[in-house]
């Protein structure tokens, strides 16, 4: 009989929910698991995997190109609707329906929480962010990378915008500005002014002199085009999954702690400095490569 583990709750944004999404399809092809995963609905179209199906997001399946989002949106409110009635249905379910829920910014070991639900269980229903387990990760990596790669237009989009920076100069950076709801977020400790980054570009770009650098700048905000006057840059493609994919095939990545980064620091094995204090000076040293999708938040 074949066993189900749902991710019943969006959380977060395109980064926070590929990072959770990529830690239980690992978990979910480690332990024998069908992942059913609603709640990607919004970017499902965008990835090559999830883009046909509905429901289930463990293999591809290209018999369903181009499913309505009404449809994946309709998805979403079942699986809500599912996590209320096991609130109540797993106490007479006979250990065939457990559920777990992270609360706070300490990860879950995936491991604990399948061992918790017991050989009975048929249906595992996970709401919140923090669950991860790297060593199933790193058995699974090619499936993921593969799986849950940029599909088209998107891919190209972002490959193209770096070529075109390639092009100009012999290393390229990407620079992760992250406004918008970072004002807000954890009371705006990584909400950095402009100024800030410039002065990252400045201190990256004689740190690789002789070789030429040139910036992608992807943002969440409107940039005038003056803010990084002297140097050879382009903003990002525009579309999210786009800058995404561009990030991914830069050199270098630089920004504030952001899932939306890792992610594509991961994905394209690029090495990230996740910088948490404004004041600090850049050291490429201190740029590191994820072998797993490891936000700091």
């Amino acid at each position: 009989m074949s066993r189900y583990l749902l991710l019943s709750k969006k959380t977060g944004q395109l980064g926070n929910r590929l990072t959770v999404f990529a830690h239980c399809l690992a978990a979910a092809r480690e332990r024998g698991f069908r992942l059913l995963n609603p709640s990607f609905c919004e970017y499902a179209p965008f990835f090559t995997g999830p883009s046909g199906s509905l429901w289930r997001m463990d293999e591809p399946r290209a018999s369903r190109q181009g499913i309505p989002m009404a449809e994946r949106q309709l998805g979403y409110a079942l699986a809500r609707v599912a996590w209320q009635s096991a609130k109540l249905l797993r106490h007479a379910s006979l250990g065939t329906i457990a559920m777990a829920r992270a609360r706070n910014e300490v990860p879950l070991d995936l491991r604990d929480v399948l061992d918790a639900a017991g050989p009975r269980c048929r249906l595992l229903i996970l709401q919140g962010y923090h669950f991860r387990h790297h060593g199933w990760y790193r058995r699974h990596d090619a499936f993921i990378r593969t799986f849950l790669q940029p599909a088209q237009p998107w891919r190209a989009e972002g490959d193209a915008a770096v070529a075109e920076l390639r092009r100009a100069c012999a290393v390229v950076v990407g620079v992760h500005i992250r406004h918008g709801d970072y004002r807000q977020h954890l009371g705006g400790r990584f909400f950095f002014p402009v100024s800030t980054y410039v002065r990252f570009m400045t201190e990256i770009r004689r740190a690789l002199a002789p070789r030429t650098v040139a910036f992608l700048v992807c943002s969440n905000a409107v940039h005038a085009d003056d803010d990084f006057a002297g140097f050879v840059w382009r903003r990002g493609p525009g579309h999210l999954v786009s800058d995404l994919q561009a990030l991914s095939r830069c050199d270098f990545i630089v920004g504030p702690p952001s899932s939306f980064s890792s992610w594509a620091a991961y994905h394209g094995g690029v090495p990230v400095l996740r910088v948490e204090d404004a004041q600090r000076a850049i050291d490429l040293e201190d740029f590191q490569v994820d072998p797993t999708p490891h936000p700091l938040y």
